[in-house]
């Protein structure tokens, strides 16, 4: 059996190619917000090397508390135990936080301080090289997968030996447009047609999150198989799936650069009516100015869709309100936005009163110029 050896950093279509050749690594240590093509790796991975019937023998997983509470000690035991029945034995680690120096700094700040840190340092230091050997003796019988939120790059002999024995790979969020061929896909596969909009609209709906598409995909087709329909309009997709966050912030944005500043805070109810949470709105409201200013700077929708993954149609709209107001005031207006984020993270406003006030000062200085 041959098996990948190549270390140079590689994402999800280079490791799926590799595990359609029939060649694993031994060490995958695989990170990024796209969870559902992670899973998806992990179900490859898991076809490939256990034998038919035989994973409650020859695979083991560790996630959550569970993982981050995992010894060297246990692992290297499981490592070293043969597989059963098949040609490895699969272990996958979700959240040990190995790899996270930022995490491991945020857990020592909330604890008192220290009068001398250099044990904790020090033991840090002997832990991450326990890790190294314990990596660099990975048998060829084991295949030992480690899925995690971040891994700190600087971490050099770390990332070293993970590339030297695996891959350390980087899963992100596809381009928008890949998506929308996905979704067409899925749609055909099933026996449904998808017009090109509504699949544009469901994945700006879902905000590129595969996992989140997959969820609003099913229940489309679920309902489609029901009531015996085939064709999937923007209409239907509106009707059934999630609430157009984006949309609505478009049109606020709008009452904003016309200093309306009811229509602004009556479109907020209706957000928070959808029990759209308070931050997620400020988040998106902040983004969205960010990306005005950057159409504005841009100015082309390709450059838009490129730089920013959205959909051609969100790119052409962004340039479109962009035209509204000055680079001078979408910088203030976003300025704004920091300092709202800053008053509710330090306790001085309360998240909807901040959020309204940011609404009415955004709006009567877009109304004064």
């Amino acid at each position: 059996m041959a098996k990948a050896t190549d270390t140079t950093r590689v994402g999800y279509k280079e490791l799926k190619a590799e595990l359609r050749r029939g060649e694993n690594r031994a060490l995958y240590v695989l990170y990024g917000e796209e969870s559902f093509l992670i899973d998806k790796l992990i179900s490859s991975i898991r076809g490939l090397i256990l034998a038919p019937g035989a994973e409650p023998f020859d695979s083991v997983a560790f996630s959550g508390t569970t993982a981050s509470r995992l010894s060297l000690d246990r692992l290297k035991s499981e490592l070293m135990t043969p597989p059963f029945l098949s040609r490895s034995k699969l272990i996958v680690v979700r959240g040990s936080g190995y790899f996270s120096t930022a995490e491991k700094k945020s857990e020592a700040a909330a604890e008192p301080e220290s009068d001398n840190p250099e044990p904790d340092a020090k033991a840090a230091k002997g832990r991450q090289q326990e890790l190294i050997q314990l990596l660099e003796q990975i048998p060829d019988s084991a295949c030992l997968v480690f899925v995690e939120d971040k891994v700190d790059r600087r971490q050099k002999a770390l990332i070293q030996v993970i590339e030297k024995k695996g891959v350390l790979a980087e899963i992100g969020q596809e381009q928008p447009a890949l998506l929308r061929r996905w979704v067409e896909a899925e749609a055909r596969q099933r026996g449904f047609a998808i017009e090109a909009l509504a699949a544009e609209s469901l994945v700006d709906r879902c905000d590129n999150s595969m996992q989140v598409l997959w969820q609003e995909m099913n229940k489309i087709f679920l309902y489609l198989s029901y009531a015996g329909l085939t064709h999937i309009d923007r209409a239907l997709v509106a009707q059934l799936s999630l609430p157009d966050l984006r949309g609505n912030i478009f049109d606020m944005t709008d009452a904003i650069s016309r200093g309306q500043t009811s229509r602004a805070l009556e479109l907020l109810d209706l957000l928070l009516g959808q029990k759209e949470p308070v931050q997620l709105i400020s988040f998106m409201l902040a983004r969205h100015f960010r990306q005005l200013i950057c159409a504005k700077d841009l100015g082309r929708s390709d450059a838009l869709v490129r730089e920013l993954k959205v959909m051609p149609f969100v790119a052409n709209r962004l340039l479109q309100q962009a035209k509204q107001l000055s680079i001078e005031r979408m910088e203030q207006i976003y300025g704004l936005c920091f300092e709202t984020d800053l008053a509710v993270k330090t306790g001085q406003l309360p998240e909807r009163i901040a959020l309204e006030m940011l609404l009415v000062t955004a709006a009567t200085a877009a109304k004064s110029a």
